[in-house]
């Protein structure tokens, strides 16, 4: 398993569990303090809970009230957590939320191997990885392996596969603290529509604030906006921040940084004895808020496909592949709608939007669709 986010995390869990040897690799990064992504929806703890990895707790993540958009107009749309069946989504320290799954599958009994570098090669019908450490250099061989690198898919790129790209979003990001000493009591989600692009904010664990800005990356200065003055001042002329920190001295503290946020999917997810998961295999654009639980339900997918494939059920990584083109082409459609009907955000190059009609319809409501209609795998949990 190489890769230590909800995917590589969530498949390690599952196969250890099944009984199979388990070696998880994951980067170490001893000076990354924080990463991006940190809002899951309220029916995550029910998926964990089923694979036996409840870690969402009120004492160590937050619990969220709701949403309130503007998207297009000057309309507010609110979706509060109470009418929500499965309670309240959550605002996650993330890197504390990826060790409480990694924590869950060595309990279960899979190896994990902190790494620097990873080379891999093939012998005959293994796989053999060389692994450098800050410690020592490793050699190790394995049957099979999943690809959870992340949006780069790495591995899988090197073995051939080819990716799709959809877009060219980008997210500009930074950590906000309130400076006066007084405490922000506010847990909704804030998304709104502005100039070629949008923007979103919410409250972390640390009694921080993140604050991203989402665009296209040819339709902004890139350089220029990671300036501290100048991206302070576009939240201050487009994010209507007055409802997001109402009586309180926000400041950045941390950023702004640039990272990739496109749409994208491996053509195909799997090979000889490899399979992609998570944002390896599929990424989704983070307005939809199904990064992180789809990368669950997928690890878990990609495992089920996996050792069924190995019973002599090869037509099973055919029916796993196809089941995320379905998916993924839903997907795209509930996207392009969403696009369409904000009259002044970016438009989507790959899905023309430009040329389509606009249509009244809500940001909470195309949220709620994809999420009903794509959130879970074929495989029940």
């Amino acid at each position: 398993m190489v890769g230590g986010g909800p995917a590589g995390a969530v498949a390690a869990h599952v196969l250890a569990v099944s009984g199979a040897r388990v070696m998880l690799l994951v980067r170490d990064r001893p000076n990354v303090d924080f990463t991006v992504g940190e809002t899951v929806p309220a029916e995550t703890r029910s998926i964990l809970k089923r694979l036996g990895m409840d870690c969402l707790a009120p004492d160590r993540h937050l619990q969220s009230t709701g949403t309130i958009a503007r998207w297009g107009s000057d309309a507010v749309h609110c979706r509060e957590a109470i009418i929500n069946p499965y309670g309240c989504g959550w605002l996650i320290d993330r890197q504390l939320f990826e060790q409480q799954l990694i924590a869950a599958a060595v309990r279960k009994g899979a190896l994990l191997i902190k790494t620097g570098r990873i080379k891999i090669g093939s012998a005959r019908t293994r796989w053999e990885f060389q692994i450098e450490s800050a410690t020592q250099n490793i050699c190790m061989s394995a049957g099979y392996f999943l690809d959870c690198t992340g949006r780069t898919a790495r591995f899988a790129i090197e073995l051939g596969a080819r990716r799709r790209i959809y877009d060219r979003l980008i997210a500009i990001w930074c950590q906000m603290e309130e400076q006066s000493g007084l405490q922000d009591f506010d847990k909704q989600i804030y998304v709104e529509s502005s100039p070629r692009g949008w923007l979103y904010s919410a409250q972390i664990p640390n009694r921080r604030r993140v604050v991203v800005y989402f665009t296209d990356g040819d339709l902004c200065n890139i350089r220029k906006m990671k300036s501290r003055k100048i991206f302070e001042n576009y939240i201050a002329n487009h994010f209507d921040l007055k409802t997001v920190t109402s009586g309180l001295q926000y400041g950045i503290v941390a950023g702004p940084f640039c990272v990739n946020a496109a749409s994208t999917r491996l053509v195909r997810a799997y090979g000889d004895n490899w399979v992609a998961a998570g944002d390896a295999a599929q990424s989704f654009d983070p307005l939809s808020s199904q990064g992180i639980v789809s990368a669950i339900v997928g690890g878990s997918n990609a495992v089920a496909a996996l050792i069924s494939s190995h019973s002599a059920r090869r037509w099973m990584m055919d029916n796993f592949q196809s089941d995320l083109d379905h998916k993924y082409a839903g997907y795209l459609d509930e996207r392009l709608r969403h696009y369409c009907a904000n009259n002044d955000g970016r438009g989507i190059r790959s899905g023309d939007a430009a040329t389509k009609p606009k249509q009244n319809c809500s940001l909470l409501v195309l949220l709620t669709r994809i999420w009903r209609r794509h959130g879970f795998g074929y495989v029940a949990l």
